[in-house]
C-alpha cells in the first residue's frame, strides 16, 4: 500500500507521553497509508523501549531511528532521508493527532497529490480548554478547502502573515530537492520548518481538518514563558539562522510578494526576541550589555536582509515602541509600566481569541 503521509515524531525523554502520540496514529483506520518515524534523540528514560514496542507491533507503519542527542533539528534531519510518504508532518511527542481525522487527512492529501504545501487548522489545548486556530480573517474563510492556489496568490493576498508548524504538511520531495536542513543543538527550530520551504513552494492547498492537537499544558515545555526566558540565546540563534538563510538567497527571490512575506516573518521573529528582553525579563534577569550585543547583531542582520529599521511594539494594537525607548534613553520602561503592558497584552490576546477563534 502506497504511503501517503510520513509523520516524524522527535522524542527526548517522553516515555510517559509518547504512547499518546503514537496511539493517535496507530488507532486510525488509515494506518496502512501512514509512515511513522519515531526519532529517539538520545533519551535517558524509556522512550526508546516504548517506540520499539510500537514498531514491533506495527512493523509496516512504525519505524524507529535511534541517535545520539542533538536536539530538535537533528531529529528532523535524521528522519528526512528515510521517509516513505508523499507528504510529511512533524508531531511532537507531547502532542497528538485527532485520530478520528487521520483518514480524512490522508484522503485529502491524496486528492491534492503534487501540491507543495497543504495547510490545515490545528487545536491548542491548555488548562482553559481547547481552541481551534485556523487561517481565516474575522471568521471569514480565506481559501476554499480542496482547491489549489498558486503560491504567489497566497503571498500577495497579505492575509496570512506566518504559518505554524502544527498546520503544515509538505510534499516530501520538495524538502529533499531543496536540501532542507534544520539547525542542530538548539530548540525552537520548528520556526525554520515553517520558513525555509516557503522560499521554494509553488502550490498551496487548504484543508478544513484540525488534525494536530497542540498541548500547551505540560509544565517545562519549550513554549513556557519562563523556559523561553531561560533559553533566550537559543531563540536569538534561530532567528539569526533564518536571517542568514534569507540574506544568502534574497537575490533569488524574484517575487515582491514572496519577499515581503519572508521579510515579515523575520521582522516578527526579531520582535519576539526584543520583547523578551525589553518587556518580559525582570530587572534581576536583564543585563544591559547582553541586550546591547543582541541589538547590534540583529540590527546588522536586518540591514543585510533589507528590512526597514526595527521596531518592537507590545502587540498589533499597543504600538508603543519598546526598542525606540531603549535607543533614546538606554533604559527600559519601569517594572510597573511593563507589568501593566503585559497585562494589557494578555487581555487583548484573550479578547482576540473570543472574538475571532
Amino acid at each position: 500500500m502506497k504511503k501517503i503521509l510520513s509523520v516524524i515524531i522527535p522524542t527526548y525523554n517522553m516515555e510517559s507521553l509518547l504512547p499518546m502520540a503514537l496511539d493517535s496514529l496507530v488507532g486510525s483506520s488509515a494506518l496502512d497509508r501512514l509512515d511513522v518515524v519515531v526519532v529517539n534523540d538520545g533519551s535517558r528514560d524509556g522512550s526508546l523501549a516504548v517506540a520499539e514496542r510500537y514498531a514491533e507491533r506495527y512493523p509496516q507503519s512504525v519505524r524507529v531511528v535511534d541517535k545520539a542527542n542533538g536536539n530538535y533539528g537533528s531529529t528532523i534531519n535524521a528522519a528526512l532521508p528515510t521517509l516513505q510518504g508523499e507528504y510529511v508532518k512533524v508531531l511532537d511527542a507531547d502532542d497528538r493527532f485527532d485520530v478520528a481525522l487521520v483518514a480524512d487527512v490522508i484522503e485529502g492529501l491524496e486528492a491534492m497529490s503534487g501540491v507543495d504545501v497543504v495547510v490545515m487548522p490545528y487545536v491548542e489545548c491548555d488548562a482553559r480548554g481547547e481552541r481551534r486556530v485556523g487561517y481565516n480573517l474575522y471568521s471569514r474563510d480565506l481559501y476554499a478547502c480542496g482547491d489549489v492556489y498558486d503560491a504567489e496568490r497566497v503571498f500577495a493576498d497579505g492575509a496570512i502573515h506566518f504559518f505554524a508548524m502544527h498546520s503544515l504538511a509538505y510534499r516530501t520531495e520538495l524538502l529533499r530537492a531543496m536540501g532542507y536542513r534544520q539547525s542542530e543543538g538548539i530548540s525552537y527550530t520548528d520556526q525554520e520548518w515553517a520558513f525555509y520551504p516557503m522560499f521554494h513552494a509553488e502550490r498551496f492547498g487548504f484543508m478544513d481538518t484540525p488534525l494536530y492537537i497542540y498541548n500547551l499544558a505540560r509544565e517545562g515545555q519549550t513554549m513556557d514563558a519562563a523556559v523561553q526566558l531561560r533559553s533566550i540565546g537559543q531563540l536569538e540563534r534561530v532567528v539569526s539562522a533564518m536571517a542568514e538563510y534569507y540574506a544568502e538567497r534574497a537575490e533569488a527571490v524574484s517575487s515582491a510578494a514572496r519577499r515581503e512575506f519572508l521579510q515579515g516573518v523575520l521582522v516578527r521573529r526579531m520582535a519576539t526576541v526584543y520583547r523578551k528582553y525589553l518587556l518580559d525579563m525582570s530587572d534581576a534577569q536583564f543585563v544591559a550589555s547582553d541586550f546591547e550585543a543582541v541589538d547590534v547583531r540583529l540590527s546588522a542582520l536586518a540591514k543585510r536582509c533589507g528590512l526597514a529599521p526595527l521596531r518592537c511594539s507590545v502587540n498589533g494594537v499597543l504600538r508603543l515602541d519598546l526598542l525606540g525607548k531603549w535607543r533614546r534613553s538606554g533604559t527600559r520602561y519601569s517594572s510597573m509600566v511593563r507589568s501593566a503592558l503585559r497585562w494589557a497584552d494578555r487581555v487583548m490576546m484573550r479578547l482576540h481569541e473570543l472574538l475571532f477563534r
